[in-house]
This record gives structure tokens, sequence and C-alpha cells, in this order.
């Protein structure tokens, strides 16, 4: 065998070591992440939650109005006022190189005015009774938000982010999560999930300036243009109400259809080493199939490799760069689960399949690739994937609980099934614990 001479071994020693510690970078799913201890904090019942609107993707203009009264702009972090816009009037915001200008008359054809701000608070006056802030990319869809909202300058675009109390941030959610016309107890279950879900991932996106995202990055919410009597019901029914483990907020997901049984956590994120409470469900109770009937009981799609390099590279996650040549799968659970994919390009990204799911639905079309297990089969100049299901299957299936409701079980033992070994608790007036560390947190 050659002898190599280490001429000098402390370099090599500390090059080896930098090389290792690249090589276990978090952000690669196919590394197991660097032990961590656990991280405990208290969260409050109904603590102000901060969401990154319109997909967190941050926009060149942005337009601002409100359904009756009167709005209000502040400088970032204080009570100075700039600007008053009522009902029916348009303020139009625009991101240049070191500030946010903005304009009263979203249709003039007058130069902006300048802020001289990064920052900026929008707030309903007071006596606003039912007055809601709208936003949107164009005056023609604009959404109302409880809450305040605030502009951010990143780069020369801005970032919305809405600000509100808990309990008002949920009847946004639940209607966008679940159908508002199922069982009463499958809302309040979504209900109970949700709030739950949200407490867990306060500041999970802290880096941007707010706590979650509104849409499947994190969980769905459409702001007061989704509220319904009966999900605003369950929200009230189940008020301060969470999923609990050792008497600590559970760290949970839930997803939209699996069939015959759910995904064990490990199965989806593997190097999480697995929770007590997110194991694999039987969805089957005698003859009874609460899976059955779903809307993606099979799917079978195709993309030419030009559009899968385009909505690829419209995501830092998964970019490739000047070319893309191949998707290999680097692991599969047992039960058929798309865990981690290799993207071979200019750039070769490694991404959980949950990751690739969100790429494709949002850059491609929509329920695109509807689930994580699925077969990628070579077709033309393309490939086609076909799999069956809806989202990762780890914890509550929302359309087994549904099913599960239908059929007499309310919403605590619903919860009780999907997360076994759990518990329904109201939050005590000093707030629950929550636990945190990196391979928890790989969950989303």
């Amino acid at each position: 065998m050659r002898q190599v001479n280490l001429k000098y071994p402390a370099i090599i020693i500390v090059l080896l070591m930098m090389a290792f510690q690249a090589c276990s970078n978090d952000s690669n799913p196919a590394v197991p992440p660097a032990p961590e201890k656990d991280v405990v904090s208290i969260v409050e019942r109904n603590p102000l939650i901060k969401i990154g609107l319109l997909s967190f993707s941050p926009q060149k203009h942005i337009y601002v109005s409100i359904t009756r009264g009167t709005f209000i702009c502040y400088k970032a972090g204080s009570l100075d006022s700039f600007g008053e816009g009522i009902g029916g009037s348009v303020f139009k915001f625009t991101g240049d190189e070191d500030e946010i200008q903005y304009l009263e008359d979203a249709e003039s054809e007058d130069e902006p005015e300048s802020t001289n701000m990064k920052e900026i608070r929008i707030e309903t006056a007071d006596g606003a009774v039912d007055g809601f802030i709208e936003v949107g990319t164009s005056r023609n869809n604009l959404r109302p938000y409880r809450g305040t909202i605030t502009l951010i300058l990143e780069g020369k675009n801005i970032l919305v982010i809405n600000t509100l109390e808990l309990e008002d941030y949920l009847t946004g959610v639940v209607p966008a999560e679940m159908n508002p016309l199922w069982e009463e107890d499958a809302l309040k279950a979504q209900a109970v999930a949700s709030r739950t879900y949200a407490l867990f991932n306060l500041e999970r996106f802290k880096n941007r300036g707010f706590d979650i995202t509104d849409d499947e990055r994190s969980q769905r919410y459409g702001g007061v243009d989704v509220e319904t009597s009966r999900t605003d019901l369950a929200v009230i029914d189940t008020t301060y109400e969470v999923i609990a483990y050792n008497d600590s907020l559970a760290c949970i997901a839930f997803h939209k259809e699996s069939y015959l049984e759910t995904a064990d956590v490990v199965d989806v994120w593997p190097y999480t080493g697995g929770l007590p409470y997110l194991v694999e469900v039987d969805e089957t109770l005698g003859n009874v199939d609460f899976s059955s009937g779903g809307n993606f009981p099979e799917w079978s799609n195709w993309a030419s490799f030009d559009e899968l390099h385009e909505a690829l590279n419209r995501d830092g996650e998964t970019f490739t760069g000047g070319f893309f040549s191949a998707m290999t799968v680097l692991g599969r659970s047992e039960n058929g689960r798309i865990q981690t994919i290799d993207i071979s390009g200019e750039k070769n990204p490694v991404v959980d399949a949950v990751t690739l799911m969100h790429v494709l639905n949002r850059n491609l079309r929509e329920n695109f690739l509807p689930s994580n297990k699925f077969v990628m089969t070579l077709e033309g100049e393309g490939y086609r994937f076909t799999g069956n299901g809806a989202g990762h299957g780890v914890g509550m299936n929302q359309f087994g609980a549904n099913r599960r409701a239908s059929n007499g079980q309310d919403y605590k033992f619903i919860l009780s099934q999907y997360y076994p070994g759990t518990e329904v608790m109201e939050i005590p007036l000093d707030g629950i614990s929550v636990i945190h560390n990196t391979r928890i947190d790989q969950i989303h």
C-alpha cells in the first residue's frame, strides 16, 4: 500500500473537518442534520401571528384599499402617519432601490411620492367597524384581511405581512384548508389541528420577518374572503384547544388524502428519527374504509423537460441553472412514498419530495404533483408522474376525518386516531411549552 507523507497534518485535519461540516449542511435533506439539544419555550394562548402574504413573494407594486372606513399609513415603529385612504380609494406602493414610494390614486400617472422608508405599517382608523384592509397585486384582485398590514422593502420589491391575533387568523385558515360544508366535527378537528400547527411554527420564517406563509408551505390562509359561519363556529367552539403530548404542544402535520393508511413521519422525513404520535394509521375499521371516495384515488401527469426546467428554476431550493437533465429518486419508503430526489443540471440540488410537490404545483400547474406517493418514468421528451393521494400523507387525513365524522366520531376522537397518544387540551392561562430541535423542525 502506498504511503502518503503528511507534511502538514494539522492543516489537513482542519480541511477535513471543514469538508465534513460542509457535507453535513442541514439544508440538504439527504444528509442527517447534526444532533442538537432541545430548545424549550412557552407560547401564549392567543399571540399575534405574522403571515407572509402572496405566497411570501415580493412584488414590484402593491395596491391597498379598505372595505369600509379609513386606513392610515404609518412609519414603521412609530405613530407618525403620512397618508390616509377611505373606502373606494386605492393606494399604489412601489418598490424602489432604497425606499417604498406611493401614490394616493392608483390610476394616477404622476410620479410616485417618496416615503424615505423601507418599512410601512397600515392600520384601520379607530371606529372603522367591519373595515378590513385590502391588499393585492393590482386594483382588480384586492383581498381583505383582519389585523394590520406591513410592507417591507426586499431589494427593489415589496414583501407583504399580515399581523393579527391567532384566533382571528384561524377564521381564514379552516375554510381554506377544509370544505366548509363538511361535517361539523371534521371542521372542529381542522380548527384544533391548525391552531396547534400555527403555534408550533411561530417564527419559522423569522429571518424574513414573519412566522408562517399563506400557502401549502405552511397552511392555507385566505383572509376575510373565505370566512364562513360554519367554520367560524368550529374555531369558536374549540377556542384555545390544541393537540398536546406529555403536556407540551405536539409537532403535527396534516394532508388532503391518503389511501388505506397514512404515513409514518420517517416515511417522508427520515432524519426526524420518528415521533410516537406521527405514525402510520390504518384508515379502515371493519368493513368501513375512511379513505375511499376521495378526489385523488389515482392520477397521472406529464411535463416536458423544458417545462420542468422552467418550473424548477423559479424556486431557489430546486434551481438547476443553465440546464436540467434528470431526476433520480434517492430514497423511497416501504409504503411507496418518495423521500428525497436528486435533480441533475448545471446545479444539482437534492430536495425532499414534499418540496418538489410544492414547487411544481406552484410553478407548473395546480395539482400537477398531488402527493409524494408516485412513480416517475421517462416518456418522450419529458417525465410522467403517476401516483395516488394528495399531500405528504403524515398525520390527519382531511378527507378521512370527514368520513370519520360522518360515521359518528367526534373531533377529539378523530384527532386521537390520527395522533395516537396525544390529547386535546385547552392551553393553560400561563401558556404551553413547545419543544424544538433540528430534526423535528424538518417537518413542514
